[in-house]
């Protein structure tokens, strides 16, 4: 299999996973606007999905320039145009897994300890931060595994 070939498939298989986790966070965002201009009875009120820690026009346009950059990430996968990079993977790994971690104490104290606190006890946007940073930990992790697979290729090709 060339270098090209192996890095594409990987890349795909990888872009289709983020694309799964950047349509979890898209249903969140029109879910939400959903029920802050029409409520429906089949999805959360507004105030399970907003935990007021920003004003919701700020979050809501931060919330579609996350969409636009998770979108771009999909597509340079799909296009084949990434090129892994180690040091990039060690970097969104180690910051993925920060992200990830802060989310998993924030949900745990909201769910024992705090369930009333405004930001603690936000459970659904809680659940979309890990969906964000499981989305940054899986681009790490293609930039690692890819670039680990660029050095066995060339290492092949040299010998």
């Amino acid at each position: 299999m060339s270098t090209n070939s192996c890095i594409q498939t990987l890349a795909r298989w990888y872009g289709l996973v983020l694309l799964l986790l950047t349509a979890l966070f898209a249903f969140r965002v029109i879910a939400q606007l959903v029920q802050i201009w029409h409520p429906v009875e089949f999805l959360p009120a507004f105030g399970l999905w907003h935990s007021g820690t920003l004003p919701y026009g700020w979050l809501v346009g931060m919330q579609v320039l996350i969409l636009a950059m998770c979108l771009r990430i999909v597509w340079y996968l799909f296009s084949g145009i990434v090129i892994p990079s180690a040091r990039k993977g060690r970097l969104l790994l180690v910051l993925g897994c920060v992200y990830f971690g802060g989310m998993c104490v924030r949900l745990m104290v909201g769910l024992t300890i705090a369930p009333t606190h405004v930001w603690f006890g936000a459970t659904l946007p809680t659940v979309f931060h890990l969906v964000l940073a499981a989305f940054v930990i899986l681009y790490g992790r293609f930039h690692s595994l890819g670039s680990q697979k660029l050095v066995e290729i060339h290492k092949g090709a040299s010998a």
